[in-house]
C-alpha cells in the first residue's frame, strides 16, 4: 500500500544487516502499529510526512535536537497543513526510531519520491 507523503521528498530504502530491504512506507506502517499499541492514533499520511520532514532536516545538516527539533518539525508540518501537538510529534519520531532499531537498519539509500 502506497502512503502519500510530501511530493518530491525522499523515499529511502532501508537495508538491514542481513541484507533485507524495506521501503519508507513499510517503516511508517510499522511505526503506526507501535503508535496504536501505545494508544496514539495518527494516520499513516501524517506519520510519513512527519518522518520525511525530520529526515529532511537531518539530511540538510541540521544540528537541532530534542525540543528544538520537535519545534522545527511542528512548524514545517504546518506548511504541509498538518497540525500536531508536541507530544504527538515526539511520539511519531520515537516510534520511527524504535522501528529503525528493531529492524537493525545498517544502510539507507536515498531516492526522491
Amino acid at each position: 500500500m502506497r502512503i502519500p507523503g510530501i511530493p518530491g521528498a525522499s523515499e529511502p530504502a532501508f537495508r538491514t544487516r542481513d541484507q533485507e530491504l524495506f521501503g519508507l512506507d513499510t517503516m511508517v506502517g510499522d511505526a503506526c502499529v507501535l503508535l496504536s499499541e501505545d494508544g496514539v492514533e495518527v494516520s499513516p499520511h501524517v506519520v510519513k510526512t512527519t518522518v520525511q520532514i525530520a529526515r529532511g532536516l537531518m539530511l540538510a545538516g541540521s544540528e537541532l535536537g530534542g525540543d528544538a527539533l520537535i519545534g522545527e518539525v511542528r512548524l514545517l508540518l504546518q506548511d504541509c497543513r498538518v497540525i500536531l501537538s508536541v507530544g504527538h510529534v515526539w511520539a511519531v519520531l520515537k516510534a520511527y526510531g524504535r522501528v529503525v532499531v528493531s529492524h537493525d537498519i545498517a544502510d539507507v539509500v536515498e531516492t526522491q519520491g
